[in-house]
């Protein structure tokens, strides 16, 4: 009865049809006496909306699935609100702009707060809560061949964001300002304490914050523009697992005959970081035919962690693989730093009226270096006495050095083609430690080194035609990883063609390439899309809006990966091809000669066959109809629904209907 109620309760309203009009007709004589009289009419200083309604939902299927990708609850909220306030005469601000959305129980709200004086200050403040849920069944699952499907790696947490800046002067050549930031996770989740040959998953603890203060001056002149900032970082990262009860763990077979198991474990770590940086952005135009930007970030984080964990129960020694015995404990204490400097700079000439020069330029690089001293005490018995402990200490190096040089050309061929063409140079090291089967050398060195050719084009042949389309061929000589950029071939073409009667159609294809030849690799990875769009928006869309959406694309990838036990290959085969599609149209209800409501209807689907083939539908509809120039009711209804053959256990479907009211200012 109450979702009936939702969808109806706009209907009611129509009986008031007779006092609207009645409102309408008092209205326009008091527009038309404003209208003679000849005082001017005052500017309206409060406006926007507020959209409270209500929600219901039916639900059917897999509650961990559902919250993991929709996670809508049914309640009271707070839909949406936007209210602007511009007083005609205040001494502490002009103008005010409040806005929020989905308060009240939703996983994702928001809010802003946008505050000036003009010319004196500005301040903008935002808030977000994310509401983080994931626990699909089917992923990190090992028990889920015992009918037992729990998520060893899952999470419930709330993650919120806050950011605040204050502009002095804005709009001004001098701008100073300062920022705040804080971003916060806090929850729990499911997590494997890993011990030798055998895992054991525990519910996780999860605290993450991070603080972010800035300030800086902006420097805008008539050609060219300069920020200036500086600010500084400090972060922590606390997680933890415990049991006080007996487990047998993710092994379903005995170790040298016995049975591994844990009778109660502890794991903590403690992360804390801070690091200051520096950010200089330069823009300039020193004369018409010259544009120039740059950017220089600089930044010195460091970071101390310490580790424990005891373990007792019967359990594989680390340093004898034939020695099971009842406890060990484990404690760290390590710090590093990583010095890092990223910048960019790009110019654009312009030495003839149809030709522009563009060139560009980055570079990234960071210098990791830590250090850390291990504590290991096995014990052969449960007394203390009989610990043996094992101390070591370890050092880390990581310098990473990436470049890119691009330089291109576009000519203007007439008004209707231009083209254009260049040459892209990738380079970069990187530097490590060497593992521990290495002994010659105690460095480890990877290269990377990419040459690669750009084509493109503009096109306008006719008048209601345009086509563009872009190209790139690389050569990849060296790659840093197995599954990185080597061989690659990238195109994307469009165009979009404008019918009579305010038709508009859009047609994209789109393909990348990347193969890495060498032996124990072979890499050979393909992705495409082609898609294809159509608006119908007679007289701008102000009676009838149509847009209908269709891709179809294909991912497959296949290459090989080292085991990690053994370091032997292994092949890794992936395949998908999916399906995806939209239509929505939107109505104009007239309801009289000065009122006219809203109906939008549609839906969204995607289909896929492949390695993991599923079936998602999310039709909708929703219905405004105004009751007053002030007030207006709304209904929607939303249906989603995932089907996925192999994980049948995945699968929910869910109707929702929300009903509410729009008070407008």
């Amino acid at each position: 009865m109450r979702i009936w109620l939702a969808l109806l309760l706009p209907l009611t309203l129509l009986a008031q049809e007779s006092a609207d009009k009645k409102e309408a007709t008092t209205e326009k004589k008091d527009e038309k006496a404003a209208a003679e009289s000849p005082q001017p009419q005052k500017e309206k200083e409060l406006t926007g909306y507020i959209d409270v309604g209500a929600r219901w939902v039916g639900r059917a299927g897999d509650f961990n699935t559902y919250r993991s990708l929709v996670n809508l609850s049914q309640g009271t909220r707070l839909l949406g609100m936007d209210i602007g306030y511009e007083p005609a005469a205040n001494r502490l601000f002009t103008s005010l702009r409040i806005q929020g959305y989905n308060w009240g129980g939703d996983p994702y709200n928001t809010a802003r707060f946008d505050l000036q004086k003009r010319g004196i200050y500005r301040y903008v403040g935002s808030y977000s809560n994310i509401a983080y849920y994931n626990y699909l069944p089917s992923f990190a699952d090992v028990t889920a061949n015992k009918g037992v499907y729990m998520n060893q790696r899952s999470y419930d947490t709330t993650r919120r964001n806050f950011e605040n800046e204050l502009t002095l002067f804005p709009g001004a050549r001098i701008m100073p300002y300062l920022g705040y930031s804080r971003n916060s996770d806090s929850g729990n989740g499911i997590t494997t304490l890993v011990a030798d040959m055998n895992e054991y998953p525990l519910r996780n603890l999860i605290t993450w914050g991070m603080n972010e203060v800035r300030g800086g001056v902006r420097i805008e002149m008539n050609r060219w523009h300069v920020t200036l900032e500086e600010g500084g970082t400090n972060f922590k990262d606390d997680q933890g697992v415990y049991s006080t009860e007996k487990l047998t763990g993710n092994r379903t077979s005995p170790y040298l005959g016995q049975s591994l198991y844990l009778l109660s474990g502890a794991q903590y770590y403690r992360v804390r970081g801070n690091g200051a940086y520096t950010k200089v952005l330069l823009t300039a135009n020193p004369w018409n035919w010259l544009d120039l930007s740059g950017t220089l970030v600089r930044t010195a984080p460091k970071t101390y962690a310490t580790y424990n964990d005891t373990l007792k129960g019967s359990l594989v020694s680390g340093d004898d693989p034939l020695l099971i015995i009842p406890q060990i404990t484990d404690s760290y204490y390590g710090n590093v730093r990583m010095p890092h400097t990223s910048a960019n700079a790009s110019a654009e000439v312009r030495p003839m009226e149809r030709l522009r020069v563009r060139t560009t330029w980055e570079t990234d690089r960071f210098h990791t270096s830590g250090s850390g001293v291990l504590t290991t005490s096995y014990f052969l018995t449960t007394t203390a006495a009989t610990g043996t402990p094992v101390t070591g200490t370890d050092g880390e190096r990581l310098d990473v050095t990436r470049n890119r040089q691009q330089v291109e050309a576009l000519y203007d061929i007439s008004k209707k083609y231009t083209v254009r063409g260049g040459y892209r140079y990738e380079w970069g090291s990187v530097i490590l430690k060497a593992n521990q089967f290495i002994t010659d050398n105690p460095t480890e060195r990877g290269e990377l080194q990419r040459h690669v050719g750009l084509f493109g084009f503009l096109a306008r042949p006719v008048t209601r035609l345009t086509l563009t389309g872009d190209f790139e061929l690389a050569d990849g000589v060296k790659t840093y990883y197995r599954s990185g950029l080597m061989d690659t071939k990238r195109i994307n073409l469009q165009s979009r063609l404008s019918l009579p009667k305010s038709l508009f159609f859009n047609l994209l294809y789109s393909r990348f390439d990347n193969k890495n030849p060498t032996t124990g690799i072979n890499l050979d990875a393909t992705s495409q899309a082609t898609s294809a769009n159509l608006q119908w928006m007679p007289k701008d869309g102000k009676r009838i809006s149509i847009i209908a959406d269709y891709t179809r694309s294909t991912i497959k990838s296949d290459f090989n990966y080292l085991y990690p036990l053994g370091l032997f290959p292994v092949q890794s085969l992936y395949r998908d091809n999916a399906h995806s599609g939209t239509l929505m149209a939107d109505l104009r209800l007239p309801l009289g000669r000065n009122y006219s409501g809203h109906l939008t209807f549609g839906g969204s689907f995607v289909t896929t066959a492949g390695t993991r083939p599923s079936n998602y539908y999310q039709p909708q509809g929703r219905i405004q109809l105004p009751v007053t120039p002030k007030l207006e009711f709304f209904s929607e209804w939303k249906y989603y629904g995932l089907h996925q053959p192999n994980y049948y256990y995945e699968g929910f479907r869910s109707n929702m209907f929300t009903g509410g009211v729009r008070f407008v200012m």
